[in-house]
Formats: structure tokens, C-alpha cells, sequence
């Protein structure tokens, strides 16, 4: 059995060791929606993309599967940090734009906040997950959003909570 992924965190020091790149643990773990293949997702910034490329690299090469890819996500280019440790697969998002800003911590901050308005969320999506759907469409699923999920995720943002609640009522 893996450790929690708090204790997974904590032993490898991995938010001591990212503090300078403003780390955010998002994903489905600290939601309490994760399911077996669930990962550690930390999102990152830094306007130097090959810097930061080779402090990751310094500081996780040795993990196992350790790999590092660049890609294009939302018109920036971006960086994947991936590696297991502690029965967890780690994966390290950054990119040239501030954390807070970036659609993976975003969703998750609308994620949060839909599941603390509805506790009974957390059940469908989690079924939702484990019958293979990612986050956003098992969210946009059970919330009846049409559209492309993660754009419909977004449009979230400026709701209240009174229409939160009022999309919650429809699962």
C-alpha cells in the first residue's frame, strides 16, 4: 500500500525544494477524488523554462522513471517534470506564467470549491474517474456542462456560489 501523498510530498522535500518556482499541489489526491492511477500533480512557474529544466533535473534525476518533456499547453510552452517515488507517479507542471494563473491550478480551485458546496459531488465524480474519464470531462459529466469539458471548467470561475450549488442540484 503507498503512502498518503502528504507523507509522499514531505519525504522528498518536494515543496523545500521547488519553493523558488511558487509550487501548488493540485490534482486529485488532495481532493480527495483520486483513484489507483491517480498521480502527484504540483504545478509550477518560472520564466526561464531551461533553468528550471536543469534544477529538476539536478534534483530528481536518481528517482525512478524520471523524464522530462517540453510541450505547448494553452500557448505556452511548458515543461513535465515525471518520476515515481513512494508508490506514487510525480508529475511537475510548469510554465513562463504565474502559478495561479495557469488552467491546471484554476480548475482545481473550481474543483474545491464545487465539492465544498457539495459533498455528494465528490462519489460521482470519483465513479466517473474510475470508469476512465480525466477530472475535468468526470466533472463536467456529473455537472451536465456541455461543451469542450476543460473550457466549460473555466467558465466557472466567476459563478457564485449560489449557482455552483444550483449546477450541483442537477447530478
Amino acid at each position: 500500500m503507498r503512502v498518503p501523498y502528504e507523507k509522499a510530498i514531505e519525504n522528498l522535500d518536494l515543496l523545500a525544494n521547488l519553493q523558488s518556482f511558487d509550487p501548488i499541489v493540485i490534482g486529485t489526491p488532495p481532493l480527495g477524488i483520486d483513484v489507483t492511477d491517480s498521480d502527484i500533480d504540483i504545478a509550477c512557474f518560472c520564466d526561464d523554462l531551461d533553468r528550471f529544466a536543469r534544477f529538476t533535473s539536478r534534483q530528481f534525476e536518481s528517482q525512478d522513471r524520471f523524464q522530462i518533456r517540453r510541450g505547448t499547453f494553452q500557448d505556452h510552452e511548458s515543461i513535465i517534470v515525471q518520476f515515481s517515488a513512494f508508490e506514487w507517479d510525480v508529475e511537475i507542471f510548469c510554465q513562463p506564467i504565474p502559478t495561479n494563473k495557469q488552467w491546471g491550478v484554476r480548475h482545481f480551485r473550481i474543483e474545491q470549491r464545487l465539492l465544498a458546496l457539495s459533498p455528494s459531488l465528490r462519489t460521482i465524480v470519483t465513479e466517473l474517474k474510475r470508469s476512465g474519464l480525466k477530472t475535468e470531462p468526470a466533472f463536467a459529466k456529473a455537472l451536465g456542462l456541455s461543451g469542450e469539458p476543460y473550457l466549460a471548467m473555466l467558465c466557472l470561475e466567476q459563478a457564485d456560489d449560489r449557482e455552483l450549488l444550483a449546477l450541483t442540484a442537477t447530478q
